[in-house]
């Protein structure tokens, strides 16, 4: 369904430092290499690590249309907007790119011993270098100073249960959304943490999630001139699967982009957040579980869970 990425490119990429030490390469020649090397370390960051699939994982497994520039990491995928129509989602009609995900994307498995903290992110976020010179996505320089946090759609501590790379390989901006801090640390946080305890509790689930845009117009920017101007979602979308047998239990959320109080017991009310995936569907022109028969993909998309508790009823 999608190619992979190549990881033996990326191993040869990481591996080149260390080539260049054993290689009969002129002393001048390693010089101007290295030189590239660290200025593109100061335009675009630092590099991705070694990306290689996880065995055993269907992160989309039901099909996510539409597929715009798809990149797979270990963790999840991510369909990231490129020049794909001109339907006005983009900074201007003939520069249809917004700079941020459509939809991300991850099965989450259960972890049989507790996870220790996990290795610390990159000191500026990475980026896909080719679609940054393209203008098609942005550098951290974007989200430096704007207010907003670079709100990860698949959670870093979630791709630590595959490994150090995959952590490392949340931190780009191919995974981000301008969010308000106190949403990003508020609910949305709450509920990443909810996923990794029902995967834990029935095996695993999958997660589908990215940025709404009421009327498919954004409104609001960050950015300054001369970056990659993105703009500020307003709303967020999430739909969990937890399947059991031939039976798929559904959530389905939208949140508005803003602070989102805990009640008295200092907890989050979910209950006015949850939808159907036909609510999310209209709102952002996605469509989900594709691969499933038509008759059960309309039941499945019509339907409005009323509690968490549906996750595994």
């Amino acid at each position: 369904m999608y190619k992979l990425a190549n990881h033996e490119k990326y191993n040869k990429i990481f591996n080149f430092r260390y080539a260049l030490k054993k290689e009969n390469i002129p002393l001048m020649k390693k010089f101007y290499v290295l030189l590239l090397l660290a200025m593109s370390t100061v335009l675009f960051g630092l590099d991705y690590k070694p990306i290689i699939p996880a065995k055993g994982y269907q992160h989309d497994k039901w099909h996510t249309e539409p597929n715009d520039i798809i990149k797979v990491f270990r963790a999840y995928i991510v369909s990231f907007d490129g020049v794909d129509d001109s339907d006005g989602d983009g900074d201007m009609e003939e520069n249809d790119k917004l700079g941020e995900p459509e939809w991300v994307a991850y099965e989450i498995k259960r972890v049989t011993k507790p996870l220790n903290k996990g290795p610390k992110r990159p000191s500026r976020w990475l980026t896909d270098k080719k679609l940054a010179i393209e203008g098609v996505a942005p550098k951290d320089d974007t989200y430096r100073g704007s207010g907003y946090d670079r709100g990860h759609m698949c959670m870093k501590y979630i791709a630590w249960r595959l490994g150090e790379n995959a952590d490392w390989n949340t931190h780009t901006t191919l995974n981000a959304c301008p969010q308000l801090h106190k949403f990003n640390a508020g609910i949305w946080l709450d509920l990443e943490n909810l996923t990794q305890d029902w995967a834990d509790k029935y095996g695993k689930v999958w997660v589908i999630c990215g940025p709404v845009f009421m009327k498919n117009r954004p409104r609001r920017y960050i950015g300054d001139a001369g970056e990659k101007k993105i703009p500020i979602p307003d709303a967020f979308f999430k739909i969990v699967i937890n399947q059991q047998g031939n039976s798929l239990h559904v959530l389905s959320f939208i949140f508005p982009h803003k602070e989102i109080a805990r009640g008295e017991d200092k907890k989050y009310d979910y209950s006015p957040y949850l939808t159907t995936v036909d609510m999310i569907e209209s709102l952002t022109g996605l469509d989900f579980f594709t691969d499933l028969p038509k008759k059960i993909q309309d039941k499945l998309e019509a339907k409005k869970s009323e509690s968490l508790e549906n996750i595994g009823i």
